[in-house]
């Protein structure tokens, strides 16, 4: 039953676009913060695809994967994938729970995503912090925030640049390394990174699609 759903390990972080050198909370207007805050909250759904690799720091195991990511009000979907295999595994989760498919369709139910991982594989995971970092969305609860700041025709955008978040029972700090714009509208990460005492998780991000 416990099928790895992460298999390759690939060097793949190079080549995104850089963005505006971070700065801190203090050197942001507030606005600029709160304007991009606000177009976050407006995306109902969106889709990605992206390369994401996971680091054991605990074993030294690291593994990576392609991941396709579907974003709705109320469901997660995201698809881990080759290029020449096909469809690895599944993961989705709706308001009635998770469920996670294997390579054979097999599937397997839990209450969220999170507990779902852990039981089956003991990754303890943020993952439900990973739906707001992916898009750049400032969780709750941050400490030593900094920013990025855009000029745009329709005043300033600070997205986020990075931050310290707890979650998973976990101290976090995450990176956001660069951004595109999409839509002709908004910021979006490409290039991200999370890192705690027990992992590093690094994600590139290919194609946004909202």
């Amino acid at each position: 039953m416990k099928v790895r759903f992460l298999l390759l390990f690939a060097v793949f972080l190079g080549g995104c676009a850089t963005a505006p050198p971070p700065v801190s909370e203090d050197a942001v207007a507030p606005a600029a913060i709160a304007r991009h805050q606000q177009h976050l909250t407006q995306l109902e759904q969106w889709q990605l695809q992206a390369h994401i690799a996971l680091f054991n720091l605990t074993n030294d195991e690291r593994d990576a994967v392609y991941l396709e990511w579907r974003q709705r009000p109320q469901q997660m979907q995201l698809r881990f994938y080759h290029p020449l295999k096909g469809t690895l595994a599944r993961l989705e989760q709706t308001p009635l729970g998770a469920t996670y498919y294997d390579e054979d369709d097999q599937a397997y139910y839990g209450s969220d995503a999170e507990q779902l991982v852990h039981r089956l594989f003991g990754y303890q995971l943020p993952l439900d912090l990973l739906q707001q970092v992916v898009i750049g969305q400032q969780p709750e609860l941050v400490s030593a925030p900094s920013y990025r700041n855009f000029s745009t025709s329709n005043g300033d955008l600070a997205p986020l640049a990075s931050y310290h978040t707890k979650a998973s029972e976990q101290q976090w700090h995450v990176q956001l390394n660069a951004y595109e714009v999409v839509n002709s509208k908004v910021y979006l990460p490409t290039a991200i990174e999370l890192e705690s005492a027990l992992w590093r998780i690094k994600m590139r991000v290919r194609k946004w699609q909202l």
